[in-house]
């Protein structure tokens, strides 16, 4: 299991965009990227530049999943017939810690990350502590 290994109010920052609707986030009141160079202007993205931050913006929304695990649910939704970022969304959200928050059982992604790894949660009977863990 990977750790997520940055503030979550620089991942606003740098996404331009307060991702998690958190009334604190500093985003709220410095609406420029972080660290040294952050009020610098940026130029126009590309489109592989937009398609990245989507990427991230994706990731990090929900409890900044690996590259690894998140390129395992990409692949499966390109298999499945249809719309793939369709499918793409389903799986995300069948995860248990995104079934959690979204059963508003606690405040944020990463309370439903702790809440479920810590043992709290039974499905069909069985404890289950793996966030990843699709229902």
């Amino acid at each position: 299991m990977t750790k997520r290994a940055e503030a979550k109010y620089k991942i606003d920052r740098r996404m331009g965009e307060n991702i998690w609707g958190r009334p604190k986030s500093p985003y709220n009141k410095r609406e420029y990227g972080p660290g040294q160079h952050g009020q610098r202007r940026k130029g126009k993205a590309t489109d592989f530049g937009t398609q990245l931050k989507a990427k991230q913006k994706v990731k990090g929304y929900y409890g900044n999943i690996s590259e690894r695990q998140f390129h395992k649910y990409y692949v499966e939704a390109r298999r499945l017939k249809g719309d793939s970022s369709a499918h793409l969304i389903g799986q995300l959200e069948r995860r248990l810690d995104a079934l959690i928050y979204r059963a508003k059982f606690v405040p944020t992604v990463f309370a439903a990350r702790q809440f479920v790894n810590h043992g709290h949660i039974k499905v069909n009977g069985r404890r289950v502590n793996i966030a990843s863990y699709q229902v």
